[in-house]
């Protein structure tokens, strides 16, 4: 089981005047939210505490903590106020939630539904993720609710030289490229084609922009998509592999990629 916790904050800030202690000022004891020095001096204190009850910083990612206990582990992710739980045990999972919430003021938000733009479902067999909220704003974005969808990719993109009308908005090529980006977290089969455009994001032509619709139509049948998180009791390590030898008719140089699994 996932959990969302999420740190209270102050939306209002109530003033208040005595007027026997004129001459008094406030001490601030913590950092108020909305303040250049509030994030780190929260995410400090946080630390600092976990630390203190057993919890390692990610060597990977100082915003993940881990806790283990004899077999059993659990990891908590923080970013800014918003902070994920997870873990083996479900009724240790309760145990320091609770250890949470007599330090800090928090909000037990549940089981984890949406998190940073990805949605997560609980299933029979584990969790499913995908981005469907965040694929139609992009559709949105780019104003294309209206385009009918497609069942294929576009085909990979031979780069060339040969001249090209320059796109004319070339700060919205950028902006929802870098959107997209963040899409293949959960959409890994556009990974190649979103990568092979976004070589072009700051000098696109209309030929690129028609390959991007492409991508765009494509998306529009599969905002459902994503990927499914089995519980295992096997581990191994799978590898896929690929190349397009000389894809560049202009260079003859190849693209290749590799993919690791350990699950």
């Amino acid at each position: 089981m996932t959990f969302l916790l999420k740190r209270s904050t102050w939306n209002n800030l109530q003033i208040f005047f005595v007027s026997t202690l004129s001459s008094h000022v406030c001490r601030l004891h913590k950092s108020l939210y909305g303040l250049k020095q509030a994030l780190r001096a929260w995410y400090t204190r946080l630390n600092d505490f976990l630390l203190s009850n057993g919890f390692l910083i990610s060597k990977v990612d100082t915003s993940l903590v881990i806790l283990s206990d004899g077999t059993d582990i659990f990891y908590l992710l923080v970013f800014i106020d918003d902070i994920l739980f997870t873990g083996s045990k479900f009724a240790m999972l309760h145990r320091l939630i609770q250890l949470l919430s007599f330090e800090f003021k928090l909000r037990d938000l549940g089981a984890i539904h949406y998190f940073l733009g990805i949605e997560v479902q609980s299933t029979c067999m584990g969790l499913m993720l995908h981005q469907h909220k965040y694929s139609l704003d992009i559709l949105t974005w780019a104003y294309m609710t209206s385009y009918k969808p497609v069942d294929t990719l576009v085909s990979p993109l031979k780069v060339t030289i040969l001249p090209d009308n320059s796109f004319s908005n070339p700060i919205q090529f950028c902006q929802i490229m870098s959107a997209f980006q963040y899409l293949t977290f959960t959409h890994p089969d556009i990974c190649f084609d979103v990568n092979r455009v976004c070589q072009f994001m700051y000098t696109p032509t209309d030929s690129y922009w028609a390959a991007f619709k492409r991508i765009l139509c494509y998306l529009k049948g599969t905002t459902s998509y994503g990927f499914h998180i089995t519980q295992g009791s096997f581990f191994g390590l799978h590898g896929f592999t690929d190349a397009d030898w000389a894809s560049s008719i202009d260079y003859c140089k190849s693209t290749g990629g590799y993919l690791v699994f350990f699950s």
